[in-house]
């Protein structure tokens, strides 16, 4: 059959954007749909609509709307034609991106039915309405005619019908374009003699049979609109199952326990749920073969550590496994304080146990050493000595203090702790890292290193370790002799580790040791890594330690979004593009081929994220208490569900925390001081206020970000190339990794005097930010 035409009429459309499941090919139905549209399979009915094989095309036909269902159109034969003979490159996609692209036409030909207004990603030509289905600047569009008296089919009963004609064409469509018709002519004729026989079929079939084995949707559900996903933790594990993606599912029953299973994916695409949940199942399926199993379950914050601990204890038989003594055993803790533990250093001896505070501490630190009158004289005498990029950096009209600090905690961390075994002979042997300090001469190292060691000293005054002092203990002890005996007895049989991208390389580095295998031939561990989300490392990804100690681990990478909007998706997108382009191989695009399996219930929530300035930082504190409230109107939804994500840590201080308390006269909880109640809850009334460093993991309904100017994303107030670029670096992460927490809406606010973000600049010209008017 050669096929000219895909017509749609608008009940099918409608079931088609109301199903979760029909949203990605993911899942077993969206790929089902996509081999439809290639015309790869029958007549068949499908979902609730009746794929109808012609002599030269396909129709979708849906049931007739009840005549108060929501979103429908009001009444007629209403149809969208797909005429493969003028748009067929359309098919040359591969099959995720044709089932978005076809899903986006789908919402933009019901915009045009209901008139309702358009996004940022459809634009009006005359008669012509054009779709961008992909982030600027992809030139990819959608072409579809939308003139009545063009097409002139009302007279065969068709009222308004659509017909995309155009795709991936470089030029705009000119308003007087003419625009063939004969193929929706065609189709028009085809879908009348043959409509009333397909509802037939469909009102005598009823709904279709649901294939449990085949990912249908959680809950069976009389209406056609589908149950929301913010309660999933909550549903039983069956259910939660049965919602799975295909790559989820795979994950969760993945059989090898021996090789390594590696999860990558954009923020909010399941990656945590799916290992918690492969974890469940693996201890349910030891427990009735009577076979013990020992668990770990590692995360990097204090934060995501109760998340999953919270998450998994809502499952059946949760206290046997949480139990130590248990043969089936699982152990859900962060990595600081499991090394703590194991090298019997006290938890009070940590500068602090959650890993943003500790790094907050280490940067005061980093800062009294670089203000003590000895060391100021030191770094005076080294300069004539040290190279001119090295000057630049110890230059204060050159490089911010704060990022001098930071530059110096990543080195002392990452290079000399974690490479060198905190040795001035190894430090000269390595080369600088990508995006950090230029230490390329013996004397720049030299100056580094005596700034690290009256850095240790600081440590020992308080009497404190840093958490690269806690790790390395620890791994002295587990390559020790007792260790290597005790392993195959104390050894974990699986790891998990969330968030891997947040370790740093002396912490991946002891996984290594923990499992049971002390030849390391076997490496049972399944950890999720999303690059973008990264603060910790600014190396090049190409030579992270996670692409080359575990081998060649099984891969699976997911692609569908479920946090996000598809507005707060586009953004966090175009942050990620920015970061490519500057970046190149430092900063990973997770979005490649990424959608979202929002439906319409929620698109109409959701907005474009939006960006506020304002003349002064207490002017832009006395607006919050407004954006607060115009969010807990809009989505009607509890304090504790908006976080503001502070990007000075004057806002996230403790006397920041009450001069905002102050200014709103709302109260708020502070991520990761301690501040939450029993069990990690935060109280219902009280707004969560937040750190960067703090919010990894975690998600909410709406997310304010506070202070993000030139000032401060990135930092610019004296910085010199250098600096600037690792500064960069470090911001697109941060906003990237806050952004990607929201799931309706997105406000930002800035300071108008320190100047608009840089790291903006991509998205308001793509229109993924749109500006605020006050």
């Amino acid at each position: 059959m050669t096929c000219k035409f895909l017509l749609f009429d608008s009940n099918a459309i409608f079931t088609y954007v109301n199903k979760r499941t029909l949203q990605s090919i993911e899942y077993a139905q969206g790929q089902h749909l996509v081999e439809h549209i290639r015309g790869k399979l029958s007549t068949e009915i499908f979902e609730d609509t009746a794929v109808e094989y012609c002599e030269s095309g396909i129709i979708f036909c849906g049931k007739k709307p009840e005549a108060d269902r929501k979103g429908a159109p009001d009444a007629g034969e209403t149809v969208f034609c797909f005429d493969l003979t003028a748009c067929g490159d359309i098919l040359a996609e591969n099959d995720s991106t044709l089932l978005f692209v076809f899903q986006k036409a789908f919402r933009t030909a019901l915009k045009i039915w209901n008139r309702h207004p358009f996004s940022v990603s459809e634009r009006v030509h005359g008669s012509k309405s054009i779709l961008f289905p992909f982030t600027y600047p992809d030139p990819r569009r959608l072409v579809i005619e939308r003139s009545k008296s063009t097409l002139q089919l009302e007279k065969r009963s068709i009222d308004f019908p659509l017909l995309a004609y155009k795709y991936n064409c470089e030029d705009p469509p000119q308003e007087d374009e003419p625009v063939s018709t004969s193929v929706l002519k065609a189709a028009g004729r085809l879908f009348n003699s043959k409509r009333h026989e397909l509802r037939e079929r469909l009102n005598g079939t009823g709904a279709l049979p649901r294939d449990d084995s085949k990912s249908e949707a959680l809950c069976s559900v009389t209406t056609t609109q589908e149950v929301g996903r913010e309660d999933f933790i909550y549903w039983p594990f069956e259910n939660q199952y049965r919602s799975l993606t295909n790559l989820q599912r795979e994950v969760v029953d993945h059989p090898e326990l021996k090789s390594p299973l590696r999860v990558d994916g954009a923020a909010g695409t399941g990656k945590t749920m799916s290992m918690i949940m492969r974890a469940y199942k693996l201890l349910e399926d030891h427990r009735k073969r009577g076979l013990p199993f020992r668990v770990a379950f590692f995360a990097h914050s204090q934060s995501t550590f109760q998340r999953n601990l919270d998450t998994f204890r809502k499952y059946p038989n949760s206290a046997q496994y949480l139990d130590s003594n248990s043969p089936q055993y699982i152990e859900f803790i962060t990595l600081s304080d499991y090394c703590a533990n194991f090298a019997s250093i006290p938890l009070t001896s940590l500068v602090e146990r959650d890993a943003g505070d500790a790094k907050t501490f280490q940067l005061m630190l980093v800062e009294n050493v670089l203000t003590r009158p000895d060391m100021i004289n030191k770094v005076r005498t080294f300069l004539p000595l040290i190279s001119s990029e090295m000057r630049d950096m110890f230059d204060a009209k050159k490089t911010a203090p704060g990022v001098l600090y930071s530059m110096l905690q990543h080195e002392f961390s990452v290079q000399i702790k974690g490479r060198t075994d905190s040795t001035i002979d190894k430090y000269y042997e390595i080369p600088p890292i990508a995006n950090g300090l230029p230490c390329k001469t013996k004397k720049d190292k030299e100056l580094v290193f005596s700034l690290f060691c009256a850095y240790q000293d600081e440590l020992k005054a308080d009497g404190s370790f840093d958490v690269d002092d806690v790790v390395m203990e620890a791994m002295a002890r587990l390559n020790a002799p007792i260790w290597r005996r005790e392993r195959s007895e104390s050894g974990f049989d699986y790891i998990f580790v969330d968030e891997m991208h947040l370790f740093n390389i002396n912490e991946q580095s002891v996984f290594h040791f923990l499992t049971k295998d002390l030849q390391q031939e076997d490496i049972p561990i399944c950890f999720a890594l999303d690059y973008s989300q990264a603060v910790g490392d600014r190396g090049d990804i190409s030579a992270d330690y996670s692409e080359h100690a575990f081998g060649e681990p099984v891969r699976k990478k997911y692609h569908t979004v479920f946090r996000n909007s598809p507005q707060i998706t586009d953004f966090c997108m175009s942050i990620a593009v920015s970061g490519v382009k500057m970046f190149q191989k430092g900063f990973s695009d997770p979005y490649h081929e990424t959608y979202s399996d929002f439906l319409p219930d929620d698109e109409a929530k959701s907005a474009v994220p939006t960006l506020y300035e304002y003349d002064s930082d207490e002017d832009m504190l006395v607006s919050l208490d407004q954006h607060l409230q115009d969010i807990v109107r809009t989505l009607k939804c509890n304090p504790r569900d908006i976080v503001v994500i502070a990007f000075d840590s004057k806002f996230y201080s403790e006397q920041g925390r009450n001069d905002i308390c102050r200014q709103t006269g709302r109260p708020f909880v502070s991520l990761g001081a301690g501040q939450r109640g029993e069990g990690g809850k935060i109280a219902a009334g009280s707004y969560v206020l937040a750190s960067p460093y703090d919010i990894n993991g975690m998600e909410f309904q709406a997310a304010v970000l506070l202070g993000v100017d030139e000032g401060r994303v990135p930092q610019t107030t004296g910085t010199s190339d250098i600096s600037q670029h690792y500064i960069k670096y470090s911001a697109y992460n941060l906003l990237y990794l806050a952004a990607s927490r929201a799931k309706y809406r997105l406000v930002i606010l800035g300071n108008r005097l320190k100047g608009r973000s840089s790291c903006l600049e991509h998205s308001i010209k793509a229109r993924y930010l749109a500006i605020g008017n006050e």
